[in-house]
């Protein structure tokens, strides 16, 4: 009616089909050793098509043609002497958009992989690495060091395996540990548990922290496993949530969660947090149990299976 205020919804067949989507994007690092075995170089480079370009064009050409929402999470809080990011631009036909996490979700994937690779080239064990190459950030050692500890990181376990990770994204400290068990017919993966020390610094309203960080890792959990935009000539395949497949309610694992922030620091950010460490450390852990590297979301078990082929 004419002068009358008129509310519009999409379907979630809409939403789902016509969505701003996360960026597709390849990432390659390379690591350099010393004759000792010591990390004394990083190379982190991705390509992906730009955010900023199209959501706000103006702060990307002030930029200088530079775009932070994709390459978030590439700077170490590693110590290591030479460090080289780099980001090349992709053109692609798909808009793209803002996720959870942004770029952190899967810059620190393959941050978090790649320094497990390197440690299983150098023979040390990962976590003892990550402390060694953290000695200067005592709060990253701590968050760490609690993870290991609710996990009992150094207790072998039959059938099932444990895999860590570490981020330090929006200006909080995250260490998570997660126990995963792989049904070595089909190639499904089913995570047990995940163990989280959290430092946000000072911690308000600590009830709502802990929702916040279960929240980030289930739907980390769920973008691991799970979630996945296809296009055949140019059209997305999927609909709804029968064939875009989320975690389900029988596949939450145990999560236990610790704050160990101080008052003595400044607020860090929470509602993104918990998600980057939770991805890495599933293919961390499978690399584990089965000495199968996963690099490409999500871990579907056709292709966790392949991988397990290609590695024999």
């Amino acid at each position: 009616m004419k002068g009358r205020p008129v509310k519009v919804t999409w379907t979630r067949e809409d939403d789902v089909r016509h969505g701003k989507y996360r960026p597709l994007q390849a990432q390659h690092i390379r690591v350099g050793l010393d004759r000792r075995g010591q990390i004394i170089a990083w190379r982190h480079r991705v390509v992906s098509p730009s955010i900023l370009a199209r959501y706000s064009p103006e702060r990307f050409a002030k930029g200088g043609g530079l775009d932070p929402a994709v390459t978030e999470g590439v700077d170490l809080n590693y110590a290591i002497p030479a460090l080289l990011s780099e980001w090349r631009p992709m053109t692609g036909v798909v808009d793209v958009g803002f996720y959870r996490a942004i770029a952190a979700g899967y810059t620190k994937f393959a941050i978090e992989c790649a320094l497990d690779e390197a440690a299983a080239a150098i023979r040390i064990e990962p976590l003892k690495l990550r402390l060694d190459l953290l000695a200067h950030a005592p709060r990253a050692q701590n968050v760490l060091r609690v993870a290991a500890r609710m996990a009992d990181w150094g207790r072998r376990r039959p059938n099932t395996a444990l895999g860590l990770a570490y981020s330090d994204a929006f200006g909080s400290h995250c260490a998570q540990v997660v126990e995963i068990e792989l049904d070595r017919g089909t190639g499904d993966i089913k995570v047990r548990n995940i163990w989280c020390a959290f430092d946000c610094g000072l911690p308000i309203q600590p009830t709502n922290i802990k929702a916040q960080i279960m929240g980030g890792a289930l739907h980390g959990l769920s973008q691991a496993l799970h979630e996945q935009i296809s296009f055949t000539s140019g059209a997305v395949q999927e609909s709804n949530f029968n064939d875009y497949r989320i975690l389900r309610f029988n596949e939450a694992p145990a999560i236990e969660i610790a704050l160990v922030g101080s008052s003595a620091d400044a607020p860090g950010g929470v509602g993104e947090a918990g998600l980057p460490p939770v991805g890495p450390a599933i293919a961390n852990a499978v690399a584990v149990l089965t000495g199968v590297r996963l690099r490409r979301y999500p871990f579907h078990s056709e292709r966790v299976n392949d991988a397990w082929t290609a590695a024999l």
